[in-house]
């Protein structure tokens, strides 16, 4: 069960960073910056002359100099679709700046100079408009179809962009005219129509690249969905310290840029610095970075086609099983390297990670603080803990494997309702390997996911077959997590509701994986080598076991505990714990 952050927070402190102060309190003049809500551009207005210490980078030497000439593919799209021996050229050029850059540029695309221009000017219109009027539009919950903020990771990076940003989500399910700004309303619906279109001609030619039909990633329907973020770029009074985009990756299928004409994007290998971008099927990670169209796949080993056949009977792993195979199929295996991997500590040596008892945490000063120091030093040496008499009862935590298996074995038919991999506009979604058609290999499991909170379902909504135990287990989750947050905020040395207060105790999103019986299991993997990125994970294992966590370098088992749940410390609390962890230093220099 994974809690999501979610913040609400202020910043318009002015500094000199020739006259730090070691007092200098991060948290608390980001939880200020966001409170205005008038973003970096407040900061500006304002008419400060030094940039806050909160924006300030480590920078490395990114751009390529010597005097040597690198510039990205640029692919002429005109007479794309009227002539078959330009567009077999085009596709040429597609597929080699897919594989030697991941990156290319398109003229001649379809969309009008004017409606670019439009565009440009519409996104500049909202952000140069007063903070009451885009405040309407202030939010960090991304279930929302238009967001404007600054920094969507303000809390969690190591230090912040020089930027403002609005997102809308475009497609599949567009927000209603009224609900966009009003200022640049009629030229997002315009360009997000013309962008659609580009797109579907982009897949095409992708499809095409890789040896397939035209249609075939329209079909599995990468086209489908369109997010639109528009970035917004102040002057900046001391531009060698800050960025308005650090080094990334984006974890879309395709990304397609509108630059303005002040520049300043560059690619490093395969990541770029985005001002305007578009994420179509946002589940599919852009294959054309990785390896999949340095060849066309062999006539015996059509593995997208494999992995659509296998996606389309909506069966997941347990209809192969279900089936009577024998052997796993070649789009689950992995490579031995990769297997042999996660083999555990041996040579005798026992590893555990610890356990934390917390009877008695909210009754006993004393024990409170006992509880505090273990949670501190298992959160700073491993990463996990496990936790007992955490005040679920047994018979929830049983009721609600019972239910996961239920759901995964009634009859497919029921199932198949619930079938989707729509993560952005569905509450509850089931299917098998959410990264199916972009992993090197599936994962041999199933899965049910529900976000339980902010926003929960209506109880209609929730399987039958699991409903009253689901929403019996995430009330019981949600009280642990208030507890876990508040021993977590404790051993930072802050306030007890300082993490909740930030609004980290909101969000609860339930995956429930089901791992049937495998007929190789020296040939995959039921979960892969990961870290979790969000604030904190709750685990609840059967008794089968398998769990595994790394641990200085050494895989270690997790055996199953009666009664205990896993705690899992997110990527985004160990960018806090960092946060403070450097807090401290400049506190002490």
């Amino acid at each position: 069960m994974d809690y999501s952050l979610i913040t609400k927070s202020k910043c318009t402190d002015e500094e000199d960073p020739t006259t730090r102060k070691p007092e200098y309190d991060r948290l608390s003049n980001l939880k200020s910056f966001d409170e205005t809500r008038a973003g970096v551009k407040g900061l500006v207005d304002s008419g400060i002359k030094h940039v806050p210490r909160m924006f300030h980078h480590q920078f490395e030497n990114n751009s390529v100099s010597c005097g040597i000439q690198v510039s990205i593919p640029i692919i002429d799209l005109e007479k794309v679709k009227q002539n078959r021996t330009t567009r077999e050229e085009i596709v040429g050029k597609v597929r080699n700046a897919s594989k030697t850059w991941g990156f290319f540029q398109v003229l001649n695309h379809g969309i009008p100079m004017n409606v670019m221009e439009e565009m440009k000017d519409g996104a500049r219109r909202f952000f140069e408009q007063d903070v009451k009027s885009k405040s309407r539009f202030f939010s960090r919950d991304y279930t929302k179809r238009v967001v404007y903020n600054s920094n969507f990771d303000l809390y969690s990076a190591p230090a912040a962009k020089w930027r403002d940003t609005v997102v809308c989500s475009m497609a599949p399910d567009p927000p209603k005219p009224e609900e966009l700004p009003a200022v640049f309303r009629d030229i997002m619906l315009e360009y997000s129509k013309q962008v659609m279109n580009l797109g579907y001609l982009l897949f095409e030619l992708l499809s095409e690249a890789l040896g397939l039909n035209p249609d075939y990633l329209k079909e599995i329907d990468c086209a489908k969905g369109l997010v639109m973020l528009s970035h917004y770029y102040p002057i900046c009074p001391q531009p060698e310290l800050t960025l308005g985009s650090s080094k990334h990756a984006d974890n879309g299928f395709l990304t397609i840029l509108l630059q303005d004409n002040v520049g300043g994007l560059q690619l490093n290998f395969h990541q770029s610095l985005n001002a305007l971008f578009f994420d179509f099927f946002n589940l599919l990670i852009i294959a054309l970075r990785k390896s999949v169209l340095m060849a066309k796949p062999k006539p015996e080993n059509d593995r997208i086609s494999e992995l659509k056949a296998f996606d389309e009977t909506k069966a997941g792993v347990k209809g192969l099983v279900d089936s009577g195979i024998k052997h796993v199929p070649r789009m689950f295996h992995y490579r031995p390297d990769k297997l042999d991997k996660n083999s555990s500590v041996s040579n005798g040596i026992h590893v555990s990670i610890p356990v934390i008892d917390l009877e008695g945490v909210k009754e006993d000063p004393g024990t409170l603080q006992n509880i505090v120091d273990k949670v501190r030093n298992a959160s700073k040496s491993w990463g996990f803990f496990q936790v007992v008499n955490h005040g679920i009862p047994l018979s929830v935590l049983q009721d609600m494997k019972d239910g996961v298996v239920q759901f995964f074995e009634q009859d497919l038919e029921v199932k198949k309702k619930f079938f989707t991999r729509d993560y952005s506009t569905k509450k509850v979604v089931y299917n098998s390997n959410f990264d199916l058609f972009s992993s090197p290999a599936a994962n041999w499991r199933d899965t049910l996911f529900c976000l339980m909170a902010p926003n929960p379902p209506m109880p209609h909504e929730l399987p039958e077959v699991s409903r009253d135990i689901m929403m019996e287990y995430s009330k019981q989750v949600m009280q642990l997590g208030c507890l876990l947050f508040e021993l977590l905020s404790e051993g930072l040395g802050l306030q007890p509701d300082h993490l909740k207060d930030m609004g980290c105790t909101q969000g609860l999103g339930m995956l429930s994986h089901y791992y049937p019986a495998c007929p190789q299991p020296e040939l995959t993997l039921g979960t892969t080598k990961h870290s979790d990125n969000d604030f904190l994970t709750v685990l609840l294992q059967d008794h089968i076991g398998g769990l595994q966590v790394l641990h200085q370098n050494q895989w270690v088992d997790v055996p199953p505990t009666p009664g205990a749940l896993v705690v899992n410390i997110g990527d985004l609390l160990q960018a806090k714990l960092l946060s403070f962890k450097n807090n401290c230093m400049n506190q002490l220099g």
